[in-house]
């Protein structure tokens, strides 16, 4: 893991100063042609295993996921639909955000909507309730001014199993106010007795009605962390995009970054992919292939209504080894190839 010091919550000037991170501000754009003439916008190379994921023919409440195992650790993500008072006051809801989050070595959560700052020590009282040691990280709320709208994103991780803090995690600022919500950036490294995998994550809530410049701006904030946080080659971008692996635009144009999930859904109703992780797979050799959804209906033999109540989202989740893999190279954002 690379050292450098951090100042708490340290926000990163990443849009517009590609200079401050050692890259030239004019190169940050990614061109239309990056894959390459007549390569399909989102699809992996040839040979890259995309969702080992969801067998839909399983048998009810089916294990839809991985336990978790002492080699490898379990990364997941969840838009928990407006996290505010009234799934706070239910305690059949914050038994299903505990459960969940148990299923995880470590989580990245979107669409904390309370502006009472215990909402996620609450949570935590739960999940730890029967002996875990989870601990988390949470952002500033993060909107628009001028329609009064604020999320904040966290991060919650078993301390047992990975290292991080508040310390190591910064908001990427967007003084052109081209994001809704910018970013949530968090370093990471397993604890482990071999040689831990560190890596970044950003973590991510699109707009709906505005993915067509977001989705392009994400592409710039990929290229600018990857850059700041060099030689750290493990970044995964993860969260609500809205809009599934044909609509990533510039985003999944970067070479050799690819999503985790394809062909298949991500919401509750079973019709859209909204969530996904997105790395670049020559880099993180850790991950092991395997990616998909946590079904919650079929995990917790719901209805739809009742699953609902949770979440409009499911959690997705992805498998990486606990130990860094060695690789060769490192395949950076702007097809630099450099020997580690």
């Amino acid at each position: 893991m690379r050292s450098l010091p951090i100042t708490p919550m340290m926000v990163l000037f990443l849009i517009g100063l590609g200079g401050y991170l050692g890259c030239d501000p004019n190169t940050l754009q990614a061109p239309p042609d990056m894959t390459g003439e007549g390569a399909e916008q989102g699809a992996p190379p040839s040979g890259y295993p995309t969702s080992a994921s969801v067998n839909t023919n399983r048998a009810p409440g089916a294990a839809s996921m991985p336990e978790r195992q002492a080699s490898t650790i379990l990364l997941g993500s969840f838009n928990m639909q407006r996290l505010g008072p009234s799934k706070l006051s239910d305690p059949w809801v914050m038994d299903k955000f505990a459960t969940i989050i148990r299923h995880y070595d470590i989580i990245a959560l979107q669409e904390i909507t309370s502006q009472d700052q215990t909402t996620l020590p609450q949570l935590l009282n739960v999940v730890n309730a029967s002996g875990g040691n989870y601990n988390y990280t949470i952002s500033p709320r993060i909107g628009r001014e001028s329609n009064g709208y604020y999320e904040q994103y966290a991060y919650v991780f078993d301390a047992n199993r990975i290292r991080g803090g508040e310390r190591f995690c910064y908001v990427v600022q967007d003084d052109a106010d081209m994001l809704n919500r910018e970013p949530f950036v968090g370093r990471f490294e397993t604890i482990t007795n071999g040689q831990p995998f560190s890596f970044s994550l950003i973590n991510i809530h699109t707009s709906p009605g505005e993915i067509k410049t977001e989705l392009d701006v994400l592409a710039d904030v990929f290229v600018n962390v990857t850059h700041f946080e060099y030689p750290q080659d493990d970044i995964i971008l993860l969260g609500d995009l809205n809009a599934d692996p044909p609509r990533f635009q510039k985003l999944g144009k970067i070479p050799g970054v690819v999503p985790a999930l394809q062909d298949i859904t991500t919401n509750t109703r079973r019709n859209q992919l909204y969530d996904n992780f997105v790395f670049d797979y020559q880099a993180v050799r850790e991950f092991t292939g395997r990616a998909g959804v946590f079904d919650m209906q079929d995990m917790f033999q719901l209805s739809m209504s009742d699953t609902l109540r949770i979440s409009d989202h499911q959690p997705i989740w992805a498998e990486f080894s606990i130990n860094e893999q060695p690789n060769r190279f490192t395949a950076t954002s702007d097809n630099r190839q450099v020997a580690r």
